[in-house]
């Protein structure tokens, strides 16, 4: 258990909603900070980025997640269950480099419908002192829910302190890497961590009940409802009848009519704002949104390109457990675009378990033939959780898909379920030799990339489970795949 006074505050939750991202400070000493530093100097000289193996490789950082600031920030903003990915990255910026290009980190490879609320968030860390001058992380505050940025006028932050300091950012957010017109060299190291379970109360030092944007708020576009909707959802009530609050915000606003033009138009944040409005409008706005669905699909699995079905499927799911009726009629519905049943899937896994009867129709979509529907019906299998008796075996099944980010999240989805998924340990077990099925298969230019990410999502999953069954399966591939710290090309024994 987190000492509270570790927990961020109610200000800082509304950082991070508001701002996409907030900044704080580690404890460690400077001694602590001298040896990472040196040795990721050597590390980095003499056998290059050690990417995903930068933990073991350099056993300090691994204190990192140990810090009670770093646990505690996580746990406020991720819940106290949360999962780190297998996914780490040491970014290393050298004198004489340029900006880097504005960006929001993809999904390997894969486009999947990027969540409002914190599902994910990721950490900026920096080991040594970053001035401007040193070619920090670049971010835009409030970007993290838009995929349309004019960067010429928005508000660009760059993340700079003394070592020490890290950043806990919201997956989502626009950034990118600065130019370094310094004589030094700068490291930013980057982790990415998964909440497992959906909040039923606030995991933070909360103070109060209602949404207020920060003390200190930055010239962001303004989604007042969405960041309203966050802080209830964070907060354990999204599905709370009523809502009265968002409602009364929503109020006076305009008709369904006026507000379908807008969710229309072309200024995505202004259609954002019109989709959270509908939705919290209630019933009368479903019509609108289910005809949202239905508009020419372009950019419903392109990253960066603005989807009105998408934004639909947002506002379909932050109206709680009153559309799931409409959502159900939807799975059945013909689009344009077929892929609009995956932002459908989408939405009806927010409802958790408000939506266990859309499960076997779910479970039939593990059929079709597109990846994009795929992950997001094994997504939403997991957060809905019951019945057990059925989505166990599906995502088990789909554990062996031959879409690498369909098995990626269906091991997701199974450690999330935890102690309800032990029928799922044999499954689980195979998966943890991903790397071997992805070879295998004729057309892996990318599944043999990312059978790793699935073998490592796999083990948290029989973590999770913590049968005898999932340990002993466990336990003997960590033995076998142990990894030497202390062994290198130039001391191999």
């Amino acid at each position: 258990m987190i000492d509270s006074k570790y927990l961020l505050s109610d200000d800082q939750i509304a950082q991070f909603i508001a701002h996409g991202y907030v900044q704080l400070q580690t404890d460690f000493s400077e001694q602590f900070h001298q040896t990472v530093i040196r040795k990721m100097n050597e590390v980095y000289a003499q056998e290059g980025n050690p990417g995903n193996n930068l933990v073991p490789r350099i056993p300090e950082v691994g204190q990192l997640f140990e810090n009670p600031v770093v646990k505690g920030a996580l746990t406020s903003v991720l819940g106290p269950d949360y999962l780190m990915h297998a996914h780490r990255h040491g970014h290393f910026n050298r004198p004489g480099t340029s900006d880097g290009g504005w960006h929001k980190d993809n999904y390997w490879g894969n486009e999947k419908t990027r969540n409002h609320v914190p599902w994910s968030a990721m950490i900026f860390y920096y080991p040594q002192d970053v001035t401007p001058d040193m070619g920090p992380t670049d971010i835009i505050p409030g970007s993290q829910n838009r995929y349309n940025i004019d960067t010429h006028s928005e508000m660009r932050i760059p993340v700079t302190g003394k070592a020490g300091t890290f950043a806990l950012i919201s997956y989502d957010i626009w950034h990118r890497a600065t130019a370094n017109t310094s004589l030094n060299d700068r490291y930013m190291l980057k982790f990415l961590f998964f909440r497992t379970e959906a909040p039923k109360q606030p995991s933070w030092n909360n103070r109060r009940t209602e949404w207020q944007p920060p003390e200190q708020m930055h010239p962001v576009k303004d989604n007042g409802l969405l960041w309203e909707h966050v802080w209830n959802w964070m907060s354990g009530k999204a599905h709370e009848a009523g809502r009265s609050d968002m409602e009364q915000t929503a109020a006076g606003t305009g008709s369904t009519d006026e507000l379908e033009k807008v969710l229309l138009g072309e200024d995505e944040n202004e259609a954002l704002n019109a989709a959270y409005t509908l939705a919290a409008m209630g019933e009368e706005a479903i019509p609108v949104l289910l005809r949202g669905l239905k508009h020419s699909a372009e950019g419903v699995v392109h990253p960066l390109k603005y989807s009105i079905p998408r934004l639909c499927a947002h506002a379909l799911a932050a109206m709680g457990p009153k559309a799931v009726p409409a959502l159900m009629l939807a799975l059945d519905d013909t689009y344009a675009e077929r892929d609009v049943l995956g932002q459908v899937a989408f939405a009806l896994g927010e409802m958790r378990e408000h939506a266990s009867a859309a499960v076997p129709r779910l479970i039939e979509l593990l059929q079709e033939e597109s990846p994009f529907i795929r992950q997001h019906v094994v997504e939403a299998l997991g957060m809905i959780g019951q019945p057990a008796s059925l989505i166990v075996p599906a995502l088990s099944e789909a554990l062996a898909d031959s879409d690498q980010y369909v098995r990626f999240l269906s091991g997701l989805a199974l450690a999330r379920l935890g102690p309800a998924a032990a029928d799922a340990v044999p499954a689980l077990a195979k998966a943890l030799n991903d790397d071997s099925f992805a070879l295998s298969m004729l057309a892996a230019s990318k599944a043999d990339q990312g059978g790793r990410y699935v073998s490592a999502i796999a083990a948290s999953a029989l973590q999770r489970i913590r049968t005898n069954e999932a340990l002993d399966a466990l336990l003997s591939y960590l033995q076998a795949a142990r990894w030497c710290p202390v062994t290198t090309k130039a001391s191999t024994f």
